[in-house]
């Protein structure tokens, strides 16, 4: 185990809330009985080393369990009310798994025939996981056939290098007016709930590609413009907020191994920019000093030589109040035969977190999905308010690409 999955253990061992990764797919209704699922779970999961993985209290290495048992977490549900809303009550239950050395997952189909929708919620201890692991590894579970999945990350080479990542350190403290979104000041209620939108993924692309950015700069833009909309409309001072944005460094060869391998970098959206083309250049040009400081290499080296306890700590205390993920599934997806139609990554009970933002892309969508406290439900707004942002982005790109 790093210090990086121990720190994240210690933190799980004194809550009843523990940190967990999770990824909802999204598929037709009608694709496959719940009979057809734990068949498939039963056969892979005995060779996917993550999926008997315990992270034990006090321990340097991991525990190997035994196969798992798929009755135990697999389940599935009926959804005769709004599919919305029972997502929310699935993401919240507790996990299956613990002190007994039953590694702590779990995979629940809701079948929603008003919705024409059959989601499966996957959960997993992220002791044992990051977010891009995880992709890989459902991806694993239950594709028909192999899956690309997220890109793999490649290191600098020999000789670069940086210090750049402690002179941002996410756990340092801000002013909450720097942190805190629009109408997010209310205590939190300890209950999650998950909103989201989409949008064509080929035509992100494509928008992406008329302005000359990147698709991960033109959401992270758009995200920009619809907080810069919500303070506007809330009445409140517009100003910069301060993310934490996750970077994997999970390597070729290392997709379906156990642990985490991502640290975060810390990105300020320029809310106060007055255009769109504004942000967006400021945005990539943050981009662009990441990735020339070498800040992604150096930074997974700096924190694996902090010590576990002292980075549970930190995290418990963290200066950062929203988090900004990007992840794309690169490659045609099935599951029993049906067609993924769209999928969401989040983190679950993070600490001191009051939203996690994602953009999760498949071949045909992208998902821009809030994770959020249901104290706070003007945050539901918030993946709708992206898609304006980018219909914005959309009719400026022509004059953009002229001038």
């Amino acid at each position: 185990m790093s210090v990086v999955d121990r720190a994240f253990m210690l933190f799980s061992q004194g809550t009843s809330r523990p940190l967990l990764v999770g990824h909802v797919l999204d598929l037709p209704v009608g694709s496959f009985s719940l009979e057809d699922v734990r068949a498939r779970v039963a056969e892979r999961a005995v060779c996917l080393e993550t999926l008997r993985t315990v992270a034990v209290p006090g321990a340097r290495s991991w525990v190997r369990t035994a196969p798992p048992d798929v009755a135990l977490h697999v389940d599935e549900v009926r959804v005769d009310g709004p599919l919305r809303e029972e997502t929310d009550e699935v993401l919240c239950r507790p996990l299956p798994g613990g002190g007994d050395l039953v590694p702590r997952w779990d995979l629940r189909v809701l079948t929603c025939p008003a919705e024409g929708v059959q989601r499966v919620c996957f959960r997993i201890d992220h002791a044992v996981v990051d977010g891009v692991g995880t992709a890989h590894l459902l991806a694993a579970l239950l594709a028909d056939e192999p899956v690309r999945g997220p890109h793999a990350y490649r290191p600098p080479g020999a000789g670069r290098g940086s210090t750049a990542w402690l002179r941002t350190v996410p756990y340092r403290r801000f002013a909450p007016d720097e942190t805190v979104p629009y109408e997010c000041g209310a205590a939190p209620s300890g209950r999650e709930s998950l909103a989201y939108a989409d949008v064509p993924d080929p035509s992100l692309r494509a928008l992406a590609s008329r302005w000359g950015a990147t698709v991960n700069e033109i959401c992270l833009t758009a995200l920009t413009g619809a907080l810069a909309e919500g303070q506007q409309r809330h009445g409140g001072r517009v100003r910069d907020l301060w993310v934490m944005m996750p970077m994997s460094v999970r390597e070729a060869g290392a997709e379906l191994t156990p642990g985490n391998a991502a640290l975060s970098a810390v990105v300020r959206l320029p809310c106060t920019l007055p255009t769109p083309a504004d942000r967006l250049r400021s945005l990539a040009a943050q981009s662009r000093r990441h990735k020339e400081s070498g800040l992604r290499d150096s930074g997974w080296r700096s924190v694996l030589r902090i010590p576990p306890r002292l980075l549970q700590r930190v995290m418990l205390r963290p200066g950062l109040r929203l988090a900004v993920s990007h992840i794309a599934i690169n490659d045609t997806y099935r599951v029993l035969g049906a067609p993924l139609t769209a999928a969401t990554v989040v983190a679950l009970n993070a600490p001191g977190l009051l939203g996690y933002v994602s953009l999760t892309r498949t071949t045909e969508t992208a998902r821009i999905g809030v994770l959020h406290d249901r104290a706070h439900p003007a945050a539901a707004g918030l993946p709708g308010a992206c898609v304006r942002s980018l219909e914005e982005l959309e009719r400026l790109a022509d004059p953009a690409v002229s001038g």
